[in-house]
């Protein structure tokens, strides 16, 4: 049931259907993307944060690399993941708005979650935001 859970959440972005995503989210979820030290409550916010993202990485992708169970109780969960791109629309995020660089990126993340019942309550998404900057070209 968590790897059905974890495999849907991220699968979603590949599908490029984020109600798929959403509909495994508890309404009271609070999910932190640390990098950027923002958070998501609940399914709305999790359409508003893939719509973001979407637009900023049209052609993006995410591969599940690896899904680890137990850790945080029965319902815990970690995986490995691989996110790329081309950056081919505006980068909104709570730092700043970054114009289309065209370049593309690709960055391995670390996603962990709690699941209860089927549904996310709780998560924590954790990447290089840097490595992203420079292969974006908006740092050297």
């Amino acid at each position: 049931m968590i790897q059905k859970s974890v495999r849907q959440f991220h699968e979603a972005w590949d599908l490029r259907d984020p109600d798929r995503g959403a509909a495994i989210i508890a309404p009271n979820c609070r999910f932190e993307d640390v990098a950027r030290d923002e958070a998501q409550i609940g399914p709305d916010d999790y359409r508003m944060d893939y719509q973001r993202w979407r637009a900023a990485f049209p052609d993006g992708e995410v591969k599940v690399v690896n899904v680890l169970t137990g850790g945080n109780g029965p319902d815990g969960w970690g995986g490995e993941f691989l996110n790329r791109g081309t950056q081919f629309g505006n980068l909104h995020s709570g730092l700043e708005n970054f114009p289309p660089s065209g370049r593309r990126m690709e960055v391995r993340y670390c996603s962990v979650m709690r699941v209860e019942n089927g549904k996310v309550v709780e998560g924590r998404d954790y990447y290089d935001s840097a490595t992203i900057a420079r292969q974006l070209g908006l740092v050297e």
